[in-house]
């Protein structure tokens, strides 16, 4: 079939309605052709938004031929055994982060991969942030010398909502924005974390049992890096705060895409005033570094291009796979105060 890839999005909760469905839309190489919400005014809502047609179950959507794209956007437990239908029913399929909550699950997507023949990757918006992006080319140019420490923060005052306060459903507090951060640091270039030790503090609201703050410790060779994520703090961190050989870095504020998008405008992202990255060199010079170029577009442009046989998967299951075994040792670490044998990544 000529023309768009005919894309559905499984589920319209957050990721679905204000991420994928509008992140789909911008690229002329997809076409955003239907949605699955089992509620049905959240179906008309998605169908009134978008023009799209409603499917009350994802049987309904795998059972139309003219859909070759699956995007799955529902909870965490729910991805493995979604995601493993979409790939034998022969749809190609995109994942919302985290991929899956073990390792077993995310193995069993990968087999599916194979058998059937699609494509499968996971939802790692967050490597087209532009201070993460900015990080990258600093260390690759070694304006700071050979890193050293690296710590990555995104800390909160905010109760989660619906299930994603519910670890049965979403895993720990780390499998939320701990997946983003985990993906970025395997991702640096770093090779191989070596060794972790996680913390996990619980959350002050009844019936969360995610945790309110996550902490891990990943260690590479000669370097270590350390990922935090909270619900629980009202003091603002820096986003980035890394020493190398010969030099620092420091940023403040998160990626203004999301706020961006959600609002309903990708191009109107702009970082305020402060938050520009920060770079002091050991002699004592200190300059602000230029945002590197990039951006959310990215991530379904590589697929519309993967899929029509013109470049390879930016995020691959096997990477995915890699943030899951991760998320696997921290909460083991976590239960039992204690460093954890990798390796990981690399």
């Amino acid at each position: 079939m000529s023309g768009p890839i005919r894309t559905v999005v499984v589920g319209y909760g957050l990721a679905g309605r204000a991420f994928h469905c509008p992140l789909i839309r911008r690229q002329p190489g997809l076409a955003l052709t239907g949605v699955v919400a089992r509620d049905p005014a959240v179906r008309a809502e998605a169908v009134a938004a978008w023009g799209v047609h409603g499917y009350a179950s994802i049987d309904e959507a795998l059972a139309d031929r003219d859909v070759r794209l699956v995007v799955i956007a529902t909870p965490h437990d729910t991805h493995a055994d979604l995601a493993v239908r979409a790939l034998d029913a022969g749809k190609d399929c995109v994942v919302d982060k985290v991929m899956a909550l073990s390792a077993e699950e995310a193995d069993r997507m990968i087999a599916a991969r194979d058998r059937s023949g699609r494509s499968l990757t996971v939802f790692q918006n967050r490597r087209w942030d532009w201070d993460y992006l900015t990080l990258r080319r600093v260390l690759g140019e070694g304006r700071i010398g050979r890193p050293l420490w690296v710590e990555s923060s995104v800390c909160r005052y905010a109760p989660p909502k619906s299930w994603r306060g519910q670890r049965r459903a979403a895993g720990t507090i780390l499998h939320d924005w701990g997946a983003h951060l985990v993906d970025q640091a395997l991702q640096l270039g770093l090779g191989p974390c070596r060794r972790l030790t996680a913390w996990l503090t619980p959350a002050p609201w009844p019936g969360v049992d995610t945790g309110g703050h996550g902490r891990i410790v990943m260690e590479f060779d000669g370097v270590g890096v350390q990922v935090e994520t909270s619900r629980i703090c009202p003091l603002d961190r820096p986003r980035w705060w890394v020493i190398g050989t010969e030099g620092g870095l420091v940023k403040l504020g998160v990626d203004p895409q999301e706020d961006a998008l959600r609002s309903g405008d990708l191009d109107r992202a702009s970082e305020p005033a402060g938050h520009e990255t920060r770079l002091r060199t050991s002699g004592g010079e200190e300059v602000t570094v230029e945002k590197a170029e990039g951006g959310w577009d990215a991530f379904y442009k590589n697929v519309s291009e993967h899929l029509a046989g013109r470049a390879p998967l930016a995020v691959t299951a096997e990477q995915a796979r890699e943030v899951v075994r991760v998320l696997e040792a921290a909460d083991r670490s976590a239960a039992g105060r204690v460093g954890i044998e990798g390796p990981w990544g690399g």
